[in-house]
């Protein structure tokens, strides 16, 4: 009889630890979601209205601003490590300090070796460089 009330409380347990484990992934990426304004890390020069940033998706999409031109792909968690995918770019004419910052944003995402959410700040590390980015729409 107990071996009976063990394999049904077994059997009953072993789909809910699926569950749970993939709402730990779930809840591991949602970090990520929102919208992320570029505050810091490499030299920007300040010559634009609109401040470059990135807005990632649910399903880990992501959509960015550079200074100049706009930029499309996604997001790739694979066993702790990051990576961007970014095979979408506009290309616009932009100033020289723009394309050098441009190229500098897309390096750091393209060779991202890490990324880390703190406080509401987003840090994207390539190992040599970084970016910063601040939440855009925090919560108060």
């Amino acid at each position: 009889m107990k071996k009976i009330k063990f394999c049904i409380l077994a059997m009953l347990a072993l789909p809910l630890t699926g569950c749970f484990s993939n709402q730990h992934l779930l809840s591991e990426s949602d970090q990520y979601v929102g919208e992320w304004v570029l505050e810091g890390g490499i030299s920007i020069p300040g010559i634009t209205k609109r401040q470059p940033g990135m807005t990632i998706e649910e399903n880990l999409g992501v959509a960015g601003f550079t200074g100049c031109n706009l930029f499309k792909g996604k997001v790739n968690l694979d066993d702790g490590a990051v990576n961007f995918t970014l095979p979408a770019m506009t290309h616009k004419m932009c100033l020289p300090e723009i394309v050098e910052q441009e190229q500098n944003i897309m390096n750091v995402l393209r060779h991202a070796t890490n990324i880390e959410v703190v406080n509401e700040t987003l840090v994207v590390d390539s190992g040599d460089r970084f970016l910063v980015f601040e939440k855009a729409n925090k919560h108060i």
